[in-house]
């Protein structure tokens, strides 16, 4: 799909390494990979990609995508302060880059569902987001001391497990009613947990 572009230097030097590991490495592994996954739906009627969002994604400052976080700024993106749950909450630039990444994906899912269904093709995509997990994800982050405290004692018992939050990338690698262009995600406990159901876009 030349739609997609795959200047790697230039998309590798923008932005900071969150946005590249979140958002932008996905990106290039979707346009690398649209040509394959058309020669395998053109042999066996269909192809998959599959995209991880996140429901930070909700929590975006400005509740759209904001320019300046896809721009080159010298990998310095903004503030790089420790906290992370009270910055969501009051507003850091830590935590809406990781929401900006996560908000990425899925409206690049979108995106790219459009164009291929416009030509035509079986390949089909989807984004997942796996709720609250309990993975090793967060092991080496350092947080403040009240706000490790809220994780371990408040957030985690909430979470569910690890297999759990497979769910809705396992929907849509491999369920045969699974529909592309569709955000898999749990709904239950405020969208820590539950089964993946799909959930429309919003406006």
């Amino acid at each position: 799909m030349r739609e997609f572009p795959t200047q790697k230097t230039n998309l590798l030097k923008m932005g900071a390494a969150q946005m590249q590991t979140n958002h932008l490495s996905h990106f290039i592994l979707a346009a690398e990979l649209c040509p394959l996954m058309e020669a395998e739906a053109a042999v066996t009627g269909e192809a998959r990609c599959v995209f991880m969002s996140s429901g930070a994604r909700a929590t975006c400052e400005k509740k759209y995508l904001e320019k300046r976080y896809f721009e080159k700024h010298g990998g310095n993106l903004g503030d790089e302060g420790k906290s992370m749950l009270f910055a969501t909450i009051v507003g850091g630039g830590k935590s809406f880059r990781y929401s900006q990444s996560k908000l990425a994906n899925s409206v690049m899912m979108y995106a790219m569902h459009e164009k291929l269904q416009a030509k035509g093709s079986k390949v089909k995509v989807f984004c997942a987001h796996p709720g609250g997990s309990r993975t090793t994800l967060g092991d080496n982050i350092e947080l403040p001391w009240l706000e490790w405290m809220l994780m371990k004692y408040v957030l985690m018992p909430m979470f569910q497990s690890a297999e759990d939050g497979t769910l809705g990338e396992l929907i849509g690698m491999m369920a045969e009613d699974a529909q592309s262009g569709v955000l898999y995600e749990p709904l239950g406990k405020g969208g820590l947990a539950g089964p993946a159901v799909p959930n429309p876009p919003q406006p």
